[in-house]
């Protein structure tokens, strides 16, 4: 069973549990009782010695001797973790350097884990300016993720059995009306230009935070329009309905970019550019996405041809397309979800290792990606894949009512106080910020985001977080991924068959969804450098690893609503 603070790296760099404060205090006045005790014995030892001796070696012994006496008081004040502990780490035999062979009193053995438990007691102390949240794994324990990650698999097996049932039925009973080429080869194109164009998005934001989230606020609106465009050439009613909603979007992703500007887009550039270059990545994080996007390569295969042959077979079992479209795109939403967050958490432990401690996990990227895949984080993984994305979906619901009915209580719009009650429940209880401790701590998910979410409040830095334009920035790139990869796959579509036009149309939504999805699981690497830094931030905001950056900008925010 996991320990809620217990990392995941060996005990050498590791940092314990923190015990109860009654356990520690009584560990401590022990300590400090034996120690008190060693050294009365010393002195009366060190006096019987002196008055047996001659007068004229009582000044060198009394001297000696008072400097023992104030070294030991020392040691008794500051206990065994300030002064044993130091000591026995820098002479392991427990001797005190520079005593003489008869004359040194031998330092107890100091305990393995002692070290451990005071460092993180300071992490979690108030002297040290942070706050501990109590934990409780309540309903949320190790069995509701093994639950989820057991459902996981079980769909993956019923989805790969789904693809070869439809594969079968297609190459049996194949329609004469189906083009391959206006099919199949677009939306296998669609997985090749989103990789690319995911590819650019990272490497942008890892070289050029500000470029890449000023490209991301037009580029979304840009891309959006355009792939209205081909929606609308395609002329009948549900393109009209789908293209109409497109240009509705885009619209409200122009003001978007012109409302995020000044602090805010400063900040976040500043935010994604130093998170990604303090977390200082091990050179084997890239292998570990490119095995990452291996995996969606082979489960892109087997949907590709299973969306596929639902156009091109024909027969009994094929009046249910609509339930096995749907089932489709169901097991894609939750699968790239789960290997966003797979790439989330992991990238996270590593981030979170630096930026705390200011030292690499021991065995780097491979190590976490084994723990991460081996360990229970995975189960946790799975359910969290399911509830961020409806949490998220809830809470844009939520602003865009409070933005759209400021300031009117007519009945029409009595329900945004509810949503906006719901989501912000719903955050508090699932947040992809949880997923740091998930990788870090070994928390369950919906404990680690309880309690991240707490620091958060606690800390007054939940608004700025909830508000930050990173977030916005990796929606964006995406949308503006899918809406390229569907310009492309949609316009191959439209040239390969003039006489159906209606066929573009699932085309164009197919690989839409194909590039956003790529690109959201890609540029997981920096949003997740970017969450380790707020969560460091919120555990220790003295820590100097993370420079003033957070507590500027907050001041910067309260002199601009001051004015």
């Amino acid at each position: 069973e996991r320990t809620p603070h217990e990392p995941q790296y060996p005990t050498s760099y590791s940092y314990p549990t923190t015990p109860s404060p009654a356990r520690y205090l009584r560990q401590t006045e022990t300590d400090e009782a034996e120690q008190a005790k060693q050294a009365s014995e010393s002195h009366d030892r060190r006096e019987s010695e002196r008055q047996s001796r001659g007068a004229d070696e009582a000044a060198p012994l009394d001297h000696q001797s008072g400097e023992a006496n104030s070294r030991e008081r020392a040691m008794a004040r500051q206990g065994v973790g300030a002064a044993g502990e130091i000591m026995a780490a820098v002479y392991p035999g427990g001797g005190i350097a520079g005593a003489g062979a008869g004359s040194a009193t031998a330092t107890p053995a100091a305990s393995p884990y002692q070290v451990g438990f005071e460092i993180e007691e300071q992490m979690y102390s108030p002297a040290f300016g942070n706050i501990a949240v109590q934990d409780s794994r309540g309903c949320c324990s190790g069995f509701t993720a093994c639950v989820t990650k057991v459902l996981f698999i079980l769909h993956l097996f019923a989805f790969i059995a789904l693809a070869i049932f439809l594969g079968v039925k297609a190459s049996s009973h194949q329609s004469p009306a189906y083009k391959p080429f206006s099919n199949f080869i677009p939306l296998v194109s669609s997985v090749i230009v989103s990789t690319i164009a995911a590819c650019f998005w990272v490497i942008l934001s890892v070289t050029s935070a500000p470029k890449a989230i000023k490209t991301s606020l037009w580029a979304a609106p840009v891309f959006a329009l355009a792939c209205a465009v081909v929606i609308l050439l395609v002329g009948n009613g549900a393109a009209l309905g789908i293209g109409v909603l497109v240009v509705v979007f885009a619209v409200a992703a122009s003001l978007y970019s012109c409302w995020a500007t000044g602090p805010r887009l400063r900040h976040a550039s500043e935010l994604l550019s130093t998170s990604v270059i303090r977390a200082y990545l091990p050179p084997s994080t890239s292998c570990l996405v490119v095995v990452v996007l291996i995996a969606t390569y082979g489960y892109m295969a087997f949907w590709t041809v299973a969306i596929s042959s639902i156009a091109a077979a024909e027969g009994h079992f094929m009046n249910y397309q609509l339930a096995y479209v749907a089932a489709l795109l169901v097991s894609m939403a939750w699968t790239m979800q789960v290997l966003r967050y797979f790439v989330y958490v992991t990238v996270a432990k590593l981030a979170h290792t630096q930026l705390i401690y200011g030292l690499r996990m021991p065995g780097g990227a491979v190590e976490a990606f084994c723990g991460t895949t081996m360990g229970p984080a995975f189960g946790d993984i799975c359910m969290g894949a399911m509830a961020v994305p409806v949490n998220s979906a809830v809470r844009g619901f939520a602003r865009a009512m409070k933005t759209a009915t400021a300031g009117n209580d007519e009945f029409l719009f009595s329900g945004r106080g509810c949503c906006l009650s719901v989501s912000e429940k719903m955050l508090g209880r699932a947040n992809r910020w949880g997923f740091v401790h998930v990788g870090a701590r070994g928390k369950a998910f919906c404990v680690a985001s309880r309690d991240v979410w707490s620091l958060f409040v606690l800390r007054g830095i939940a608004n700025l977080v909830d508000s930050d334009l990173t977030g916005s920035f990796c929606f964006l790139s995406s949308v503006a991924t899918g809406a390229l990869v569907s310009l492309v796959a949609g316009s191959w579509a439209l040239a390969m068959d003039k006489e159906q036009k209606e066929l573009a149309l699932p085309v164009a939504i197919y690989a839409f969804l194909i590039g956003y999805y790529m690109c959201r699981m890609m540029i997981a690497w920096p949003q997740a450098c970017v969450a380790a830094y707020h969560v460091a931030y919120a555990e220790n905001p003295q820590n100097p690893q993370l420079g003033t950056l957070i507590p500027d900008h907050l001041q910067e925010l309260q002199s601009l609503a001051a004015d």
